[in-house]
């Protein structure tokens, strides 16, 4: 006779770029393991399809894993930690007087994910602006890369492969542009048009991508300085 199956609560979440509503489960101990071994890896890309496919086996509604952004990716797994595992976290935070490290508590519930602008709009020119989507889980995943292993001239040509991929359109005051029609070398000779300021504008709208933030205070262990240092990203949490 088969052993009985054990039910599982179920917790509400919401997808941060979307709104969407959603149901998830705790993660089982089978999924706990997936997680263990891609942690032990160390490897970036191993990393992030673990996390995908247990938000694939946790989240009860139909969810298309690969077009999450990543801050979704952060907010969702966040979420199913804390119900998994638990919701208090202990980390090592280090202190802006001495330098040294003090274990400081963190409740992961109280962890935000910072705010979702609806701006995607960069004007170029007073005229000229391009509207671009957030990056998807997928698309990082593949653009992943070591700045220590990688040249300048590597690193640029994946900042442009990032900004071509993530272009909706292209307007001024007469005319809207769909990017999905244009060529690769139409789209490249847009980009390598830029000036600096305006390439700046671009980039600065991927550094503003949300993410987890949360703001602890701590008293320094070592020197008793009192600290207040605001923390962000997903691995944030879990060092």
């Amino acid at each position: 006779m088969a052993l009985p199956t054990l039910n599982s609560s179920r917790y509400p979440a919401t997808i941060p770029s979307t709104g969407q509503k959603v149901e998830f489960r705790p993660f089982l101990v089978k999924e706990e393991k997936i997680l263990m071994v891609a942690m032990e890896s160390k490897d970036t890309g191993m990393m992030i399809s673990a996390l995908k496919d247990i938000i694939q086996a946790c989240v009860f509604d139909k969810l298309d894993v690969d077009q999450l952004t990543s801050f979704d990716l952060e907010e969702l797994f966040l979420r199913l930690r804390s119900k998994s595992v638990g919701e208090k976290v202990s980390i090592q935070l280090k202190c802006s007087e001495c330098g040294g490290m003090t274990p400081t508590e963190v409740n992961l519930d109280e962890v935000t994910t910072s705010e979702v602008s609806e701006q995607k709009h960069i004007m170029l020119t007073d005229k000229v602006g391009v509207e671009f989507a957030y990056p998807s889980v997928e698309l990082v995943s593949q653009l992943d890369f070591d700045p220590d292993e990688t040249t300048g001239e590597e690193q640029l040509a994946i900042t442009e492969a990032l900004i071509k991929s993530c272009m909706v359109n292209v307007f001024d005051a007469d005319n809207v542009w769909d990017v999905s029609t244009q060529t690769e070398e139409e789209l490249n000779d847009f980009i390598d048009g830029l000036n600096s300021a305006q390439f700046a504008k671009i980039t600065e709208f991927f550094g503003s991508i949300p993410t987890l933030t949360h703001t602890v205070k701590f008293k320094c262990i070592s020197c008793g300085h009192p600290n207040e240092l605001e923390i962000k990203g997903l691995e944030s949490f879990f060092i």
